[in-house]
């Protein structure tokens, strides 16, 4: 008898317990934030080249496109993203640097959309197609 009294306390704690669980809904991700770009039209960047892009809530971006400072506005709706005209500082890098920061700004100024996914953002262009990658940074 005190086994079935103990069983049916257990079961009865255990449901109360499950019952109160309460899930802590995760937050959307969202595009503000530092990303460290990983391609750009499918082509891996230059290992310890820095090509960072970083999204304001003032939506402003901001950034390396390899060699040099960007700077831009842009305005998104749900997946939908314009960027504004980018201006850039003038140095000169390596000539593999500066090939793969014309790469960078002419893929950023025919992003359309972009996609997120447990911290990998992807950029495409009006007709789909991959324009870039970045990983968010910490």
């Amino acid at each position: 008898m005190k086994n079935i009294k103990r069983l049916a306390l257990l079961i009865a704690i255990s449901t109360v317990l499950t019952a109160c669980k309460s899930t802590i809904p995760s937050a959307p991700e969202t595009l503000l934030g530092s990303w460290l770009v990983s391609s750009i039209n499918d082509k891996t960047v230059i290992a310890k080249s820095i090509a960072q892009l970083k999204f304001t809530p003032k939506n402003m971006l901001s950034g390396s496109a390899s060699c040099n400072n960007i700077s831009s506005s842009y305005s998104s709706q749900k997946n939908a993203i314009n960027i504004g005209p980018i201006a850039t500082t003038r140095k000169m890098c390596l000539p593999a640097l500066m090939t793969q920061e014309a790469m960078l700004l002419q893929a950023l100024s025919k992003v359309r959309r972009f996609q997120l996914n447990n911290d990998q953002l992807s950029m495409f262009d009006q007709q789909g197609t991959l324009q870039l990658m970045a990983k968010r940074t910490k």
